[in-house]
């Protein structure tokens, strides 16, 4: 079958979807939102140990973008952080432009324990739309969308350029600008992005590549999707993605790269798409490979490997 090249009309379905996601989170009292609905298993070594609670709020804005693909007829797959892994089952035929199968990787809200505490930051939505050729490894992005669901600033791209810009409940875009990444080329004036919130992640990763953070300049504890849109955006010039969650990668990783960033593997190997929803990622997003080098070599020289921590 010969599918549509154009990625527009599934831009648009992603935007679309993004903007019914902060509606979610506008109609929904934090209370409500905030209320426990699932617990994963707690044993250390199982899937997010550290993290066993699925909110209300996870689950509705997980739930709708379940539900639209199903609505419009998407041969889908859907790779998302509360459901796992779920194949959908279209109710009607798709329009021509949305008639291919494919991928949908979302973290539907990202930032859960802020929420919970009514601390609006850090709050995200992400969604991406990959093709599903029959080898995963070859799948490419259609479309990505992360959200800041408190003030609507969105990243997102499609099949060719990355934007920002202010999304509205329809789905629309208030006054897109191609994004690209800063041109800084020493770690001493990098900023740098890596996830600490949790102590899970903070002692670990802190005393582990103490030998890189304290060559740059600033750190920014946050990380997931929006740790590549930093990047994109100029904002952030590194991120540095440790043991971060499939759902965290793929959603960021292609806005970063429709922006031109230098992305790879602790070992400097291209990242490729994967269908296995719990397997985590060692990743390097950098403004540009002058500095990507850098911390590769930094890497190298302390025998960090891919699958370090792992």
């Amino acid at each position: 079958m010969a599918y549509q090249e154009s990625s527009a009309a599934w831009l648009e379905f992603a935007l679309k979807m993004a903007g019914e996601a902060v509606n979610q989170v506008g109609k929904t009292s934090q209370k409500a939102g905030a209320q426990v609905v699932e617990t994963r298993d707690s044993t250390t070594g199982s899937y997010r140990y550290w993290d066993t609670e699925t909110l209300r709020i996870d689950k509705d804005i997980e739930g709708y973008y379940i539900e639209q693909l199903a609505e419009h007829g998407i041969d889908a797959f859907v790779l998302s952080e509360e459901v796992g892994s779920l194949k959908i089952e279209p109710r009607t035929a798709p329009e021509i432009a949305l008639d291919r199968p494919i991928y949908f990787v979302s973290d539907p809200f990202d930032g859960s324990l802020l929420y919970k505490r009514n601390i609006p930051a850090f709050w995200y939505s992400a969604l991406a739309i990959y093709t599903r050729p029959e080898k995963p490894e070859f799948a490419e992005p259609l479309a990505a969308v992360v959200i800041n669901l408190a003030s609507r600033l969105t990243h997102y791209c499609d099949a060719k350029q990355s934007f920002e810009g202010t999304l509205d409940s329809w789905g629309r875009i208030d006054k897109p600008m191609a994004i690209k990444p800063n041109s800084t080329k020493e770690l001493s004036d990098s900023f740098l992005e890596t996830y600490l919130m949790k102590p899970h992640y903070m002692y670990p990763t802190a005393e582990q590549f103490k030998f890189l953070f304290n060559k740059v300049k600033f750190i920014l504890p946050n990380g997931g999707p929006c740790g590549f849109c930093d990047v994109a955006s100029g904002r952030i010039d590194v991120y540095f993605a440790y043991k971060q969650p499939h759902t965290d990668i793929y959603p960021g990783i292609a806005i970063a790269e429709k922006a031109g960033c230098a992305i790879s593997t602790f070992e400097g190997q291209p990242v490729k798409f994967g269908d296995d929803v719990e397997r985590r990622f060692n990743i390097i997003c950098t403004a540009n490979k002058t500095l990507h080098e850098k911390v590769l070599k930094l890497l190298q020289d302390h025998k960090i490997t891919d699958t370090h921590g792992l």
